[in-house]
């Protein structure tokens, strides 16, 4: 039998920080279930390290900068550096460590997290469009989140694109016995661009036996819990990653008015249609390309709190069951045995 050796993976992205309730969002959790597929790889060999380690605002421009310089020591004994970026890495250090890892002769594998990388290139000046064509879209792979960054790139002469999906684990929960209880709930940042003000302004017109609940931290910056106080809207807390499955459960929808700008394919609505749980969103960037309006769930348009609740009472105990089934059947594409396999193969 021969003996083959494993493949060195330098991962670099941000995760999870127990304790610290800033770190966890949908691109930390994703990079996590990511590198927790790959280690279980036989032919891989995967060092790991953050982006981040300081979490208070604005000091990880540090963090960044600090890669300029520590990169090339951390990656020697590495083949292939794959790189897992939020929009601020990738405007600030992104191209210096990437010439850093061409020059040690290294594959590269880049992966954009969110949706609407397409947007901010489109405003740079030409020059700086040269630069990321001729730097980071030129890896070895570009991993997008969206068919439609894939579509844009395409028409930009970069072909050397694949389709990496938001992804979440198949579940065996069977959703769609369960009847319509009315129950509605919200699970994400606590922000105004996720439509928080959308829902609490729909539920004022909301008969008094359905339920809205919001799960998620919450930005003092803008809001506080003292905000759900006398509204119908009840705010729970803070779920840690792995309580989101067991209480989204208890739910019947998920609502995500969102209109925030960086929003690619949001977790959240994954982890909801591999239970069956349909959802109400907006009509904003790529959600269209998981959310089809009238089947896995409803889509409004944003900032449109009237929408908003004409969609909730659209729900009944006659469609509901269709809706689950619906949800169901098209997670399947976003199933994350598959969509991670696509990230283990470029290694290969």
């Amino acid at each position: 039998m021969i003996k083959t050796s494993k493949v060195n993976v330098f991962f670099l992205a941000n995760v999870p920080v127990l304790g610290i309730p800033a770190s966890f969002g949908g691109a930390t959790v994703l990079a996590k279930e990511m590198l927790d597929f790959i280690k279980c790889d036989h032919r891989i060999e995967v060092k790991a390290a953050p982006i981040r380690k300081n979490w208070l605002s604005k000091w990880h421009i540090l963090d960044h900068l600090f890669w300029i310089f520590k990169f090339p020591f951390c990656v020697r004994k590495s083949e292939v550096v794959s790189i897992h970026a939020t929009w601020d890495f990738t405007f600030t250090t992104a191209i210096f460590v990437w010439l850093w890892a061409k020059l040690m002769q290294k594959r590269i594998v880049y992966h954009f997290f969110g949706g609407n990388f397409h947007t901010q290139y489109e405003a740079l000046p030409g020059i700086l469009k040269w630069l990321f064509r001729k730097t980071i879209l030129s890896s070895d792979f570009v991993f997008f989140e969206t068919k439609e960054l894939i579509r844009y790139f395409d028409k930009e002469g970069i072909k050397n694109t694949f389709w990496l999906p938001n992804a979440r684990r198949a579940t065996s929960t069977n959703r769609g016995l369960r009847p319509f209880k009315k129950r509605f709930v919200f699970i994400s940042r606590v922000i105004p661009e996720k439509g928080i003000q959308e829902i609490m302004d729909a539920a004022k017109n909301l008969p008094d036996d359905y339920t809205i609940d919001v799960y998620g931290p919450i930005d003092d910056r803008y809001l506080n819990e003292m905000y759900f106080e006398d509204s119908k809207v009840k705010y729970k807390g803070v779920l840690m990653p792995e309580e989101v499955h067991a209480q989204l459960c208890q739910y019947d929808v998920l609502l995500l008015p969102t209109w925030f700008k960086y929003e690619g394919y949001p977790g959240i609505i994954l982890e909801a249609l591999s239970m069956g749980i349909p959802t109400i969103a907006t009509r904003w960037n790529a959600i269209p390309e998981i959310i089809e309006d009238g089947k896995n769930g409803l889509l409004i348009p944003i900032k449109n709190p009237e929408a908003l609740l004409a969609a909730i009472l659209k729900f009944d105990e006659n469609n509901y069951k269709i809706f689950q089934n619906n949800a169901l059947d098209s997670f399947v594409v976003f199933d994350s045995d598959k969509v991670f396999q696509k990230l283990v193969n470029s290694y290969l």
